[in-house]
């Protein structure tokens, strides 16, 4: 079996160059036949995975959420398998698959785990298999990438910025249709989601699962800042979800009409645009362990 993997080296505060040459001694002292490519700017590993997927059966990302959502666009399409190689400052796919964050074990997976079939969801006209979402979140992530070069790493980063954040609060009055159900609620945050976890951690719908066949929509009701800033530690034990404010939904799919805001896609964010999210059920084969990682 050959194997591609497409990796951005600044992942991880450029911790996934370290991590890609790790992977490179470990495949090549196993004699595994692959190809190791870099990408270089944004949508670039969409491209790489493209031409990848013509020529290897497994096609592996490399990097943070972000990389993996580009693979998974140059890829979804083709008859390669999505492999994953952990090496961000998130790393919510691999929680989400229960794949190891360790770089041996999971190329372990890779090499020796299960297929299983992921459903992949479109944002417009964005391919994604985690998270999409408006509000309050994209202005934690936009203060994240901002600090890049701060002393807070991992889960700890996104949770600098939800408190240096939150004193900025904004609601925003929209219109939530969930399949044919119709929904007007003024809101702080709204996420459209196919795995549990976002933000380094974040267990933001414990049941939702890559191969249920539709969204988990979690938005959360107009809230004072001190409420939520003592809710929000709950999220990490999912036990946020029993707050009043926290409402959630499933659904194939999600259209929020309102001022167009910016959507976080990902772990990426994008220029504002109107919200549009549908699922394609079982449209991507991924490796995953046999066991998966705790």
């Amino acid at each position: 079996m050959s194997v591609a993997i497409v990796a951005n080296p600044l992942a991880g505060r450029g911790r996934a160059q370290k991590t890609a040459q790790f992977a490179k001694e470990v495949l090549t002292a196993q004699n595994v036949d692959f190809q190791l490519m870099y990408s270089e700017y944004p949508g670039h590993a969409i491209e790489l995975a493209h031409r990848a997927s013509k020529n290897h059966p497994v096609v592996a990302a490399l990097g943070g959420d972000g990389t993996i959502r580009e693979v998974l666009e140059g890829t979804w399409q083709s008859s390669a398998t999505l492999g994953i190689i952990p090496g961000g400052t998130g790393n919510d796919y691999a929680r989400g698959l229960g794949i190891p964050r360790e770089v041996e074990p999971a190329i372990e997976v890779l090499l020796h785990g299960q297929e299983a079939l992921f459903d992949v969801g479109l944002e417009n006209d964005l391919v994604f298999g985690q998270m999409a979402s408006i509000g309050f979140s994209v202005d934690v992530l936009e203060y994240v990438n901002s600090h890049q070069d701060g002393v807070w790493r991992g889960s700890a980063a996104f949770l600098a910025g939800v408190v240096a954040t939150i004193r900025n609060l904004k609601s925003m009055h929209v219109k939530i249709t969930v399949d044919k159900k119709v929904i007007e609620r003024k809101i702080v945050a709204l996420f459209a989601l196919n795995m549990p976890y976002g933000g380094g951690g974040m267990k933001f719908v414990p049941e939702a699962r890559y191969d249920s066949g539709h969204f988990h929509l979690l938005f959360i009701d107009d809230i004072g800042r001190f409420d939520l800033a003592i809710t929000l530690p709950k999220i990490y034990s999912g036990k946020h979800i029993t707050h009043p404010a926290v409402n959630v939904l499933t659904g194939k799919e999600i259209t929020i009409e309102g001022d167009p805001l910016p959507i976080m896609v990902d772990g990426d964010i994008f220029p504002a645009r109107p919200f549009h999210t549908r699922i394609i059920p079982q449209a991507m084969r991924v490796r995953i362990p046999k066991t998966p990682a705790p």
